[in-house]
């Protein structure tokens, strides 16, 4: 049972904390920017042909053109304004819509089978974020690289107060001694263990001792009935740490880092490994699969990365 003392880690976080600075008349920078040449230009046109057009015509003109700024100055949209979505659709279009696998950067030449169009596609090589995995478990991103660590919970909510405001505290420490950005990634699969059962009673027959035998076929029908009466997940918890730079450059620093932040969890009790290329592979391999896609069963660091849970025993915690 959690103690009901209360804990002195409290803090009052904005809902709009990432939003800009207003610094005129409630507008952001971004907004001034965008609306102060606008009316600029509208007054100094309206300077110049106010004794050459009736003021009508030039409201009518002007309108327009000020609705539209003021729209993208204003508008927003997920928290982004309207003119990074019209730069992000611009982009979009320009885009090519046809990309091939090339690993040497060059497209290959269309094959004679291939039916001949009026207007040929762009074609352009199809560039993942993640080029390569080396095998101490790095992630080459380009530009940037990055390294996995898989995590085990704690019972946060089981604990006092006073154990709550050490984890608290030490979890703290780990994102004090980071210096690049990181990444906190939880995610929740349906398991099946069918596979699993049925495993455990083909190896039943062959246990030499009777009583084993039984008591695996019991430890399968436990198996089958804890499936039909509860909503089996597994939950995958990953801390990804990344560097500036090329693998090549940054994986030595990187793999400190990793390591100090993994030995930092492991004094809350969080069990952290750092995985290596293999296991960064499956991983990703995991993370890339339809949520609704059972894992049968764990990958080889399924022990240490993915905690065995269900809905029923997390709303009785």
């Amino acid at each position: 049972m959690a103690s009901d003392e209360k804990t002195v880690w409290r803090s009052r976080i904005p809902a709009d904390i990432d939003r800009p600075e207003p610094i005129l008349f409630g507008l952001t920078a971004r907004q001034c920017l965008l609306l102060a040449p606008a009316l600029a230009g509208a007054w100094g046109i309206y300077l110049l042909l106010r004794d050459h057009l009736p003021w009508w015509a030039i409201v009518a003109a002007l309108v327009p053109a000020l609705g539209v700024v003021i729209a993208l100055a204003l508008g927003e949209k997920g928290g982004q304004g309207l003119e990074k979505l019209v730069a992000q659709a611009m982009r979009w279009v320009a885009a090519p819509k046809h990309l091939v696998a090339a690993p040497s950067g060059q497209v290959p030449a269309r094959p004679r089978w291939a039916p001949r169009v009026r207007r040929t596609p762009r074609i352009e090589p199809l560039r993942l974020p993640a080029s390569a995995i080396t095998p101490e478990g790095v992630i080459d991103l380009g530009r940037r690289c990055a390294v996995v660590i898989a995590c085990t919970t704690v019972p946060f909510q089981l604990s006092s107060a006073r154990e709550r405001g050490q984890v608290l505290a030490a979890f703290a420490g780990v994102l004090d001694a980071l210096t690049e950005p990181v990444q906190l990634v939880v995610q929740r699969r349906t398991a099946d263990l069918t596979a699993l059962a049925e495993m455990i009673r083909a190896h039943a027959a062959h246990l030499p001792y009777p009583a084993l035998a039984d008591a695996a076929v019991g430890h399968a029908e436990f198996l089958d009935g804890l499936a039909a009466t509860h909503e089996l997940s597994h939950q995958q918890v990953l801390v990804v740490v990344t560097a500036t730079g090329s693998a090549r450059r940054a994986r030595a620093a990187l793999g400190r880092t990793a390591r100090d932040t993994a030995g930092r969890l492991s004094a809350i009790g969080v069990r952290a490994q750092v995985l290596d290329g293999q296991d960064a592979e499956q991983v990703l391999r995991v993370s890339m699969a339809s949520p609704e896609a059972p894992l049968t069963h764990a990958p080889d660091a399924g022990d240490l990365w993915m905690d065995p849970t269900n809905d029923a025993h997390e709303q009785e915690r």
